[in-house]
């Protein structure tokens, strides 16, 4: 019964009433009860019309299975859109730069990141062994001033953090865990205080050499607690959004590099083989970087950005990634970096991001394509003969691949790698791209 239908109905029978009682004070006590009548009904309508329906009764648990993905979020808020800024982006000068010169260029890029439509940052704080901030465990950041432990003056990622705040970006603190070298650089260049430098004299273990760098040895749970001090350092001193780590996990396949923890394991007894123990091992340090993240600000989100090559992945460093998308506690964005073009011979974009999205995922986790903005205008040397021209011949590569992301089931946005590869000094070609890439973005509102 509609709501029309009922006023014509209730009207009729006050009429009927009216006429059969005379007697006026009779009339309008029988009218209040109508009227008492109309309004309880009309709430038993609203009431039946706005409940759910109850669910079946069960007499047994149910099993947990992930929630299915709803239609492509072209009109969501929430989608992820988001940018890298790499300590190639953030590098300075020699010497560094005065503060308010350093505030005033960052605030019009972030402003130029809102205009664009960007919603969320991925921000290198620790590139190295090292910090964009004041920090407690690692020393100052070469990128600064170009000396390693050389205090800028000021809090880079203080203001970093305010201008993010001011634009309403999301800004996700971005750390390379194991890497304490960034190329085959005499240690010495290291500054004093980088905790580094005291197990490299100790020969401890901790850090160990591979192909010509040093790294924090991911088989010691030690250098595992030492970075989740890091990282509780950061989320009680800056208002982050989460903690993002890229493909930086086991650097080398050489038995070598980690011959004594496997030997130490064996001796206590385990049986796993060296790729599953190194698996296990990376599997450890990720579930406890996720549990310090969410312990130390709940609220904040642990993301991974691993390789494209999800085999790689497993093979060569021994990160499991189906596995922490598909068992909770490990991840809360996967943002793998299919950094190829459509028609790319071995990987093409398309067929890895289907493969992506087809991989089982749990509840709260959600995927992200990062995208190779970097590219654009370049030869694609890897690609393969009839594909290394991609990059040079199309301008809407970026925008078409948002679109699929767009269009793929379960898929919550896209990440953008560089900055500089859509913000900063532009060819044509690059103008064209960032162009249909805000088009397509902005389609969405």
């Amino acid at each position: 019964m509609n709501l029309s239908s009922l006023r014509r109905r209730t009207a009729v029978r006050l009429y009927a009433i009216c006429q059969a009682y005379r007697d006026a004070r009779l009339c309008v006590c029988v009218i209040m009860k109508c009227l008492a009548f109309m309004l309880f009904f009309l709430l038993l309508l609203a009431a039946c019309t706005s409940c759910p329906p109850a669910p079946p009764a069960t007499t047994t648990e149910p099993s947990f299975t992930a929630p299915q993905a709803t239609s492509p979020p072209q009109t969501q808020p929430d989608e992820i859109r988001a940018v890298w800024l790499s300590y190639f982006d953030l590098m300075l000068p020699a010497g560094g730069i005065p503060e308010q010169a350093y505030r005033e260029k960052y605030a019009a890029l972030f402003a130029e990141f809102a205009a664009f439509g960007l919603n969320t940052l991925f921000v290198h704080v620790r590139p190295f062994t090292d910090a964009i901030y004041p920090s407690e465990i690692y020393p100052w950041s070469e990128i600064l001033t170009g000396t390693q432990g050389k205090d800028p003056g000021y809090d880079p990622l203080g203001i970093l953090c305010a201008l993010a705040e001011a634009n309403g970006l999301r800004l996700h603190a971005w750390l390379n865990p194991f890497r304490i070298t960034p190329d085959h650089r005499d240690i010495s260049k290291l500054d004093k205080g980088n905790p580094a430098l005291a197990h490299i004299a100790a020969e401890d273990g901790w850090v160990r050499q591979a192909n010509g760098r040093y790294y924090w040895n991911p088989a010691m749970p030690e250098t595992h607690a030492l970075i989740y001090a890091g990282v509780q350092e950061l989320l009680e001193n800056y208002p982050l959004a989460g903690i993002h780590i890229d493909d930086y996990f086991y650097p080398t396949t050489d038995p070598a590099f980690d011959a004594a923890q496997y030997g130490a394991y064996q001796r206590l007894g385990g049986a796993l083989l060296p790729d599953e123990w190194r698996r296990e091992l990376v599997s450890q340090f990720v579930a406890g970087l996720y549990r310090t993240v969410h312990r130390t600000r709940p609220g904040a989100l642990l993301s991974v950005s691993p390789s494209a090559n999800i085999e790689k992945n497993y093979g060569e460093y021994y990160a499991d990634t189906a596995r922490w998308m598909r068992e909770p506690g490990f991840a809360d964005w996967m943002v793998p970096q299919i950094y190829y073009g459509f028609e790319h011979t071995t990987l093409p974009f398309e067929a890895t991001a289907r493969a992506w999205a087809a991989l089982p995922r749990h509840g709260g986790l959600r995927l992200a394509l990062g995208l190779a903005a970097y590219k654009i205008g370049q030869d694609d040397e890897f690609a393969g003969a009839a594909a290394r021209g991609e990059w040079q011949t199309h301008d809407d590569i970026l925008a078409r691949q948002a679109r699929l992301a767009r269009e793929l089931e379960g898929c919550g946005g896209f990440a953008v790698y560089s900055c500089t590869g859509l913000f900063g000094p532009l060819t044509e070609i690059a103008r064209k791209e960032k162009y249909h890439l805000q088009n397509l973005i902005m389609s969405a509102f």
